[in-house]
């Protein structure tokens, strides 16, 4: 299963349709595609003391066994001044290091522009490292523009076909991984 992460909480948002997008190429391709709607399902702040020992059924808790389920995962934000959504990194920071451990990682931005879209995705890079995860080779920087009938959206399918390609390629179930120690 991928799990894609919505760190938008506009519910007509480019940063979704892109997401969508994504999810509509996880499931044709056979393997089961679950969205976190961060916005929806955590809408208040992650208690900075459930953080070592998360309270059972608590929003930090409930994201990290969804994230510990998942093959792989997209990351999905707008972008504001220059970076990814504080609703995404909310969550991301209440990721254990070793979260993402041996799993692809998808990467999408939505901005005004390009150039700050793919800050964004270079910035998301180095949080899916530091959760040790593995970020897909190609990521997907994204504008309102680009979902334009014509030559901009076939732009844009064409690099969703390639991250979800890599996404897919690259994922090892998380009950596979070998333990080291």
């Amino acid at each position: 299963m991928i799990l894609g992460i919505l760190g938008s909480a506009a519910k007509d948002s480019v940063t979704r349709e892109v997401l969508l997008r994504a999810g509509e190429r996880v499931q044709r391709s056979g393997s089961r595609f679950e969205i976190v709607d961060l916005a929806v399902e955590y809408p208040r702040a992650h208690a900075l003391e459930d953080y070592d020992d998360p309270p059972p059924g608590s929003q930090t808790a409930l994201l990290r066994a969804r994230v510990a389920r998942a093959d792989g995962a997209v990351l999905a934000t707008p972008v504001y001044h220059g970076s990814f959504s504080a609703l995404l990194k909310n969550a991301l920071d209440h990721l254990t290091g070793d979260a993402l451990t041996g799993r692809p990682v998808g990467l999408i931005a939505a901005g005004g522009g390009p150039r700050g879209a793919g800050t964004a995705c270079d910035q998301l890079r180095t949080v899916v490292r530091a959760l040790s995860g593995w970020a897909a080779p190609t990521h997907v920087a994204t504008t309102a523009a680009d979902l334009t009938p014509g030559e901009p959206l076939d732009f844009l399918d064409r690099r969703l076909d390639d991250l979800v390609g890599e996404l897919l390629s690259f994922r090892t179930s998380p009950l596979s991984l070998p333990v080291l120690g």
